[in-house]
């Protein structure tokens, strides 16, 4: 019964989150917290969720990875100096949050999920690549910015494309799809930090683990055939309030 739920959940949320596009970390980590206590009476420590949240995140982000890196959208830079940082960030972040309390990572999700609410009504407009004057200094700025969000989403067991973006952006002055093909490449780097860190801890079952993966992979292909049908200003209106409600929810169900 529960490797049946674990692939529905994984079904649903690949199915919102190919139609959305974004935010599929944070709704999946919803749906692991909400969903079997509801069905099957059975409550996954944040641990644990994190766990399967960030496998599921390892083989979504490899595939558009690979796609990006063929079309040469990448900005090979930002890969050293975000992204590897953020493979050991998330790697710190399971440590962390295995000496952490499961109510304090339940508060930590729920800001973390406005957050993504609120980066997602910023508008991106596209950016000339900058020259920067002190090159070192942006470096080792992306250095700090990468481990902080490799810690976050390793906590948490999300890729945590929703702060990549936005930083390479506006930050780093990235044109928009290489932004986007950067970010994935950066997400895949912290999942994979994240994923290994939680094959050493036993937090999760690979077995269940997989139909969640398996039920991603089928609904992700529905939902982005159903993407085509919507304007992409308004799916992303949709994603931000949908994530604001699950912070809002998590923090009703924290009282």
């Amino acid at each position: 019964m529960m490797a049946v739920v674990m692939f529905l959940i994984g079904l649903a949320s690949g199915v919102i989150t190919g139609m959305l596009s974004v935010g599929g970390g944070v709704i999946l980590v919803f749906f692991l917290m909400m969903i079997p206590p509801l069905i099957i009476q059975t409550e996954f420590p944040m641990q644990t969720i994190a766990g399967y949240s960030i496998m599921q995140a390892f083989f979504a982000t490899l595939s558009g990875a690979v796609f990006y890196f063929k079309e040469r959208l990448i900005d090979r830079t930002m890969v050293i100096f975000l992204g590897i940082p953020s493979f050991f960030g998330g790697m710190g972040g399971v440590a962390v949050a295995h000496n952490l309390s499961d109510e304090f990572l339940r508060w930590f999700f729920a800001f973390m999920a406005l957050s993504a609410a609120l980066m997602m009504l910023i508008p991106q407009k596209d950016k000339e690549e900058a020259v920067y004057k002190n090159r070192k200094l942006v470096l080792a700025f992306s250095t700090l910015i990468g481990v902080f969000i490799g810690v976050a989403g390793g906590m948490l067991g999300i890729a945590a494309g929703f702060l990549f973006v936005p930083a390479m952006i506006y930050l780093f002055k990235i044109p928009i799809k290489k932004a986007i093909g950067t970010s994935l490449v950066a997400c895949f780097l912290l999942a994979a930090g994240s994923f290994l860190m939680k094959l050493t801890t036993d937090a999760i079952s690979l077995q269940l683990g997989i139909m969640l993966v398996a039920g991603g992979i089928l609904g992700a292909q529905v939902g982005g055939r159903v993407n085509r049908a919507f304007s992409p200003l308004l799916l992303k209106r949709v994603t931000a309030a949908a994530i604001l409600i699950i912070s809002l929810t998590v923090v009703y169900d924290l009282f």
